[in-house]
This record gives structure tokens, sequence and C-alpha cells, in this order.
């Protein structure tokens, strides 16, 4: 008898004021991509609308894959007659949770004390069924009281939801609108900014299958979750440790992952390399501009080559000597995860497999999660970019482990709750050592300069002034076949 299963099991999408939106990623390596009419993935040419002050929606696209023994996992090929409902909740609850005097340093679920529920935004739940169909968006609430008692109460939008031409689901975010009731401080903390709201959000995604009018549905495996994370303004630079390292981590450590495998170059070595490379077009340090990172003999097996190998190793080391992983130094380091470290000494000693492995052609369940979770960073959780310190907890996952969220053990806008408030405050605070493959520290310019990333928005209302303007930044985006990537889209008036 067939199974269904949603993937990714963990999408993602970004917030954006522009109506439209492209696709996140969803073949390893691939990057973001414009959805086509026939519901296929083309270039992605443009991040902002024309006014360049509005960026562009991240959608998150499930697919329906389906099994008949629960391991092996192709694309669902239904009947004509069947239908396929989707289902999603989402919750923002950062302003209403208690929150740590700092952020935690292991996982916890977070609490809404009954005196805050009115700040939890609850979107709802939405459906959808069909080809080329649109919901209602998910629309909440937002009241507090202002320094003088009087109700402050703003409408929020947290998203929508989209089928394709095959009936596949996007969730798309909300707007990257936050506010708070006026004279309300912004700026003393990254992490506490009391009465201030957002718009990320996240939440459980179901499918249900009726394979024919008047039968019995059937509820896909599990079903999926989104995280609707901040923009990612430099996308195609990925993070050394990625949400999907972490993750993977976390299945070889609490759910028996294979960990001893032999590394394959394509697939395991040179993206680790690319990501270590790519951080000098964000990240002002020599080490990443070190030749030896481009090396085409990297790939070589040969014992002459191990000391090319075990230089490289030590620069992609560095990251940990280079980068923050907590504000406490009780909290977790900056690290390469245990597994990525197994796989470069292997390497090192040539116990890797060469061969040479091209792009994934077609979509695999397999790929969808991956993709998914390498688009966002998975150190560090301080309190995390796309998604909190929560993720550490393996009591959330389903079983057999395939990243995928538990619904039982998490409530929609858990994943998200304990991060910044609002967003834009880490923006602000977390520059040079933390994360700037989402938000870089600098701007590489088309005439080969660099300018400050943020410049524009400084001074003492800098925070305030990124959550009126945060759309009107630019992106640092690669420019043509080689790998130079340039800031673009920048408002000109900014």
């Amino acid at each position: 008898m067939k199974s269904y299963r949603i993937f990714p099991s963990i999408g993602l999408a970004r917030l954006g004021e522009a109506p439209n939106f492209f696709l996140g990623p969803e073949v390893p390596g691939a990057g973001v991509a414009e959805l086509l009419p026939d519901g296929g993935r083309g270039p992605l040419t443009h991040h902002k609308d024309a006014s360049l002050t509005k960026i562009r929606k991240q959608g998150a696209r499930f697919h329906l894959f389906e099994s008949t023994d629960g391991v092996t996992w192709q694309p669902a090929v239904l009947p004509d007659t069947a239908q396929v409902t989707w289902s999603v909740s989402l919750v923002n609850k950062k302003a209403a949770v208690e929150r740590p005097e700092d952020p935690p340093t292991a996982p916890m679920h977070p609490q809404v004390p009954a005196g805050n529920a009115s700040m939890v935004i609850d979107g709802g739940r939405r459906t959808i069924s069909g080809l080329n169909q649109k919901s209602a968006p998910f629309a909440g609430k937002f009241a507090t009281t202002d320094a003088n008692g009087q109700l402050y109460q703003v409408d929020v939008e947290l998203g929508q939801l989209f089928t394709d031409a095959q009936g596949r689901l996007i969730v798309v975010g909300g707007r990257g609108f936050s506010s708070a009731p006026e004279g309300t401080p912004l700026g003393r903390s990254y992490y506490h900014n009391p009465k201030w709201h957002d718009d990320v959000a996240d939440g459980p995604v179901r499918a249900e299958i009726r394979l024919a009018p008047g039968e019995a549905p059937i509820e896909a495996d599990g079903g999926a979750w989104v995280v609707v994370g901040p923009p990612d303004y430099a996308p195609g630079i990925d993070c050394v440790v990625t949400l999907f390292d972490v993750l993977h981590q976390l299945g070889i450590s609490f759910f028996r992952l294979p960990a001893d495998q032999v590394p394959s170059y394509d697939r395991d070595i040179a993206p680790l390399v690319a990501r270590v490379r790519r951080l000098q077009w964000v990240h002002d340090d020599a080490q990443w501009t070190d030749p030896r990172l481009s090396d085409p003999r990297l790939r070589s097996r040969a014992s002459t080559d191990q000391p090319l190998r075990e230089a490289v190793k030590e620069l992609i080391l560095a990251t940990e000597d280079v980068f923050e992983g907590h504000t406490l130094p009780t909290g977790p380091p900056f690290e390469l995860r245990s597994f990525q470290k197994t796989m470069l000494s292997k390497w090192v000693e040539g116990d890797f497999d060469d061969t040479p492995v091209a792009q994934e052609a077609t979509l695999t369940a397999a790929g969808l999660t991956r993709a998914a979770l390498e688009g966002a960073a998975g150190q560090g959780l301080c309190p995390g970019i796309e998604a909190g310190i929560l993720m550490l907890d393996p009591n959330i996952y389903f079983q057999p482990f395939d990243y995928r969220i538990d619904h039982a053990t998490v409530k929609p806008g858990d994943l998200t709750a304990l991060m910044a408030q609002p967003w834009q405050a880490d923006f602000v605070k977390c520059n040079t050592e933390w994360w700037p493959t989402q938000r870089p520290d600098f701007a590489p310019q088309a005439d080969g300069g660099k300018e400050e990333w943020m410049r524009g928005i400084q001074g003492p209302k800098r925070h305030t002034l990124l959550v009126q303007k945060s759309g009107q930044l630019g992106l640092v985006v690669r420019q043509g076949p080689d790998e130079v990537f340039v800031e673009v889209e920048r408002a000109a008036n900014l």
C-alpha cells in the first residue's frame, strides 16, 4: 500500500514587501529561482520590485512524494480523480513569550503568560487545493498598550498560500512589517525590545489526499513544517555551518544516521570550500581570498597534494576562531559539526570519492530538504536567524528521522518565538563576526571597491531606520559565470 509524505521536511520562506515571490532553493547548490508558468524553475533576474524599495518574498514550495516501503520516496503520481488539500497554520509569538535575560544556551520551549496573549499574532489556519490557486492571507492582530496605558492594535499579515501549475503548495511570508506603540524604545538590545513585534512566523504543513470522490482521505505521513525568516541579503553565499549541517549532526548523534561514509568531493567537500571562499564577498578577512581555496588540485587524491588539502582544511577550521557562536561564554561556540570535521580528515588522507557528480537534474525528496536547510544559518543560534535553538532538541523530531518536526511536540510559532525582537534589531547589532552570509558586513561594488553594507542606516536611530528602510538595502549577488559577487538593487535615495 502506498504512503505519502511531504518534502522538504522543513521549508524556508522569507519576508518581503513586494507582492510577487520567487522560489527558495530546491536543488542543493542551485540557489533561488523564478517560478515558471508550468511550475518549473527558471533563472532569477531580480530580487526587488521596479522601485528598488521592496524586496520580493521567497516562497517555500512543498511537494508530495509516495512510497511503497516507507524508505524510498518518489514524486507522487496520482489519478486524475485525486484531490490534494493542503493546510498550513502560521503564528508569531515573539513579543508574547517569556524571555530569559540572554538568549538560551540550550533548547527551550517558549511559554506565553496569560497576560501576554494579545501579543500573540495568530494568522490562523488556511487550506488550499487545485492548480494555480491562492488563499486568503494569514491575518492576525497584535495588541498591547502604550506608555499611557492606551490600547495599541495593528493588523499583521503573516503570509499566504499558493499552488503552482501542478498543484504543489507554495507558502509565502509577510511583508517585513515591524511596529510598536509610538515612542517605544528600540535598540537597547537585539534580544529584548518589549512591545515590538515583527511578522516572522512558523507552523505545521499538512496534506490530505483523496484519490477519488467518496474515498476516505489519506493524511500525508508526519506532515512538514514551514519557517518564515528575514530576507537573505547575500543569496548564493551560504553559512559555513548551515542548518542542514546542524540537523544532520543531530541525526547522527541521536537517530543513528550513518557517520562514517566516504565523502564525495563534489557533494560534500567542494561546497564547504566554496562557502569559506565566498566569505570574501561579505566579510573582511584576508584568509578567504587565499588562492589555495580555488586550486583545482583540491579534488586530487594524490599523496603529493596532501599538503594542499591539509592547508585548506586549516583554512576551513579557522572559521571557528573568527566567528562568534553565542553572546555568553557558556553558550555554544561557533564550530563545525563533528561529521564535517570527519569528512575533512578523510579528504586530507585521500579517503574520498573524486568521481564527478553532476548537479541534480530532478527534484528529489532528500535534495529538497537539504537545499532548503542549507539556505539557512546553523550557527550561531544566538538567538538564531531563520529558526532558534529549539531546533537542537532531539525530542521534537518525527521518527524515523528525516529532519521532520513532530507536530505533537511543538506548537505553531515555537521555532521562531525566542529569536530577536524584532529581527531588524539583530541585523543592526550582529555585524562583523556573526553571520555575514545573510547580513553582509560590507558590499562589494562593480568597480572593485567596497562600501559599508548598512550605509545610509546609521546613527542613534539606525534601528528604527532599518525597520523603515530594510527593503532599500542592496543585495550581494553573483554576477555572471565567474565567482564574482556584487551589490545590486540598492535604492538610489538611501
